[in-house]
């Protein structure tokens, strides 16, 4: 004859259905501890830290500038709200400052392409 199935007792269902959950569990959690364990802190020396940062380098009025440029301010100083007539620029594909109309500027720096871009160092009325 073939033997009754006996009942389940809560020691059975603890060890079927808990300990391979809190196993899991403690298994991922060490992983995860171990990666966290194995983070280094950025060094002040590592390789991209010795990059130029171009924001950094980014050109300024100069009292050169305001010798070449008379009547013109740095675009930090020339009123909100009021569009200059000129610019002075800084070109970075030939490192120059020079002196451009507004809508020229304008028209450079929202073409298509950024090999042209002008940083505005000033502003002329």
């Amino acid at each position: 004859m073939t033997a009754r199935p006996r009942a389940r007792t809560f020691r059975s269902f603890v060890l079927r259905a808990l300990v391979p959950r809190v196993v899991g569990f403690a298994a991922v959690a060490a992983v995860l501890g171990l990666g966290q364990a194995m983070v280094v802190d950025r060094s002040a020396h590592s390789a991209d830290a010795t990059l130029p940062d171009a924001a950094s380098a980014a050109p300024a009025w100069t009292a050169a500038d305001a010798a070449a440029y008379p009547g013109c301010v740095p675009s930090a100083d020339w009123p909100s709200g009021r569009i200059a007539s000129y610019l002075v620029v800084h070109r970075f594909r030939d490192d120059t400052d020079q002196k451009m109309a507004f809508d020229d500027a304008w028209q450079v720096n929202h073409d298509d392409t950024e090999v042209d871009d002008v940083w505005v160092v000033g502003a002329c009325g």
